[in-house]
């Protein structure tokens, strides 16, 4: 997490230059850590139990269409991976994931900065589940987002972005075969990425 951090603090201190934004399509890819919060694991048979998972990992990408004046909307999709670590405070084995299917949009809060930051939201699906201590379970809930970045264009083409971004879904249902237990999940994820702009 740590060496992650440092890559896009690092990345976006390079030198920067500020293009004008063109309208078009671009595509973005990006990685980064997962933080999963205390969340909660319900079990019909023993009742709620909190759960700690070590630092995870989350991968994903979009497109989508800026235009050109601040504005951004795209479709969004990102996979995280997360084992957990103890159970109602006992150890634990297993691990939850998730992968999420989103349209939101994105605005600009300064224009033709070397440094631009910026907001957005969206609203989506998300699957989750995993295999916790034995509990195992996916599903598709309805899911939203939020997040808020920095962005630096490296060249008229090639955008370096630093993000955070949280995202919630509804519970999704795991079994062990006798019982059932619903398995809460949000995520706070911090990434970096590149987006490559077709339209300028």
């Amino acid at each position: 997490m740590r060496r992650i951090s440092m890559l896009a603090v690092c990345a976006l201190a390079l030198p920067a230059s500020a293009f004008a934004s063109t309208e078009g399509t671009y595509l973005s890819a990006n990685g980064g850590v997962s933080l999963l919060p205390d969340l909660d694991f319900k079990s019909t048979a023993s009742g709620a139990h909190s759960e700690n998972f070590d630092t995870g990992y989350l991968l994903g990408g979009s497109a989508g269409y800026d235009y050109g004046n601040g504005w951004r909307v795209q479709f969004d999709s990102q996979y995280t991976h997360q084992n957990v670590s103890d159970l109602g405070g006992a150890a634990a084995t297993g691990h939850l994931s998730s992968t999420s299917l989103v349209i939101g949009a994105q605005k600009d809060l300064i224009d033709n900065a070397a440094f631009t930051p910026y907001v957005g939201a969206g609203i989506g699906l998300q699957n989750v589940g995993g295999d916790i201590d034995g509990y195992t379970g996916r599903a598709w809930k309805p899911a939203y987002q939020a997040e808020a970045g920095l962005r630096s264009d490296l060249t008229q083409n090639v955008s370096l972005y630093g993000e955070y971004r949280f995202s919630q879904s509804e519970s999704a249902s795991l079994d062990d075969g006798t019982d059932v237990a619903h398995q809460h999940f949000s995520d706070h994820g911090l990434m970096a990425g590149l987006t490559y702009h077709l339209g300028q």
